[in-house]
């Protein structure tokens, strides 16, 4: 049930990307935000989607990283990120991935874990 009223919600809501020179103080839910230019993004910011956590997620996502997350921008706005994101040490240990701007949740091990998303 809960999961088919996130599903519902996120119908209505889905992610967007807002490029930006530096994260605002008050993300918002339904963002992930590049920071960097179009031409060289640094990195990607997004709100944990658990409903319970406010934690902010920064995804590697600079073409001179070995392991990071690639960006594709719709026509639309919305936003896909692969491979999945998957967060360890956070209260709600969250691992998905995002898909034409909609969560996909995982119930498989995730491809890896950077070092830098890993908060122990």
């Amino acid at each position: 049930m809960i999961r088919w009223l996130f599903n519902f919600w996120a119908h209505f809501h889905p992610y967007h990307t807002k490029w930006v020179e530096d994260l605002p103080e008050k993300p918002k839910k339904n963002a992930v935000y590049i920071i960097g230019g179009r031409e060289h993004p640094f990195y990607a910011a997004v709100t944990c989607p658990r409903q319970t956590c406010k934690q902010i997620i920064h995804l590697d996502v600079s073409s001179q990283a070995t392991k990071r997350w690639r960006i594709t921008e719709h026509s639309n706005g919305r936003i896909s990120l692969s491979p999945s994101v998957h967060v360890t040490g956070l209260p709600c240990e969250c691992h998905y991935w995002l898909r034409k701007g909609r969560i996909v949740w995982s119930e498989a091990p995730p491809l890896f874990v950077p070092e830098r998303n890993k908060h122990d």
